[in-house]
């Protein structure tokens, strides 16, 4: 058995004001750190075999107190990276939607059938987050692995094992620095057995 823990990033200043990020290479907020600090204190594991985490730096950030805590250097695996969002990074929610009402309403509705400019189709999105971590079980065959991703990454993940269409990602809540936890069977079944836990953050009355 393999034990995949997947967490996604601390809050950063543009999840504070609601913007896309994707692969914008946004850092973490004070709040962020904060939180990855406690998430390094608190997460409740005894043991770490190996930690990997998306190249952006509030992915790196947030992973570092978890390294320091069980000795390990961290993996930087760009194939862990959020969703390209195009055209929309950078821009907030509000305003892609004043511009765009309809395109918001499918990207929240069927975001298969969305067109961002330049942005990176939800179907390949799935194949590359979820085809990477399946290979990390087979590269940490029988290991507990922690994973330091983002948002839409974990949820399309969640998708794939679940076999969830790709239009039901946004019923799945993940706030800064949830944790996940998804053991897999030496055949390849896979078990969802925690999803978007931050009762680290509350041990310290962090929000």
């Amino acid at each position: 058995m393999t034990e995949i823990i997947i967490i996604r990033h601390g809050e950063t200043e543009w999840n504070k004001t609601g913007r896309f990020q994707g692969h914008s290479d946004v850092p973490l907020s004070g709040e962020g750190r904060m939180q990855a600090e406690v998430l390094g204190r608190n997460l409740a594991l005894n043991r770490v075999d190996a930690i990997y985490a998306s190249d952006l730096t509030r992915a790196m950030e947030t992973a570092a107190p978890l390294a320091a805590r069980f000795g390990l250097s961290i993996i930087p695996d760009p194939l862990l990276r959020e969703l390209n969002f195009g055209a929309w990074e950078g821009r907030t929610f509000s305003d892609v939607n004043a511009e765009d009402p309809d395109a918001m309403k499918r990207f929240y509705n069927d975001p298969e059938r969305v067109d961002i400019p330049n942005s990176e189709p939800f179907p390949n999105f799935q194949r590359r987050v979820a085809g990477r971590v399946r290979e990390i079980v087979v590269q940490q065959r029988g290991k507990r692995v922690v994973i330091v991703s983002h948002g839409a990454s974990i949820r399309i993940l969640l998708a794939d094992i679940l076999g969830m269409p790709i239009r039901s990602i946004w019923h799945v809540s993940q706030l800064n620095t949830a944790v996940n936890k998804i053991r897999f069977e030496d055949d390849g079944f896979a078990v969802v057995t925690l999803m978007n836990d931050i009762s680290h953050l509350r041990s310290e009355d962090v929000r």
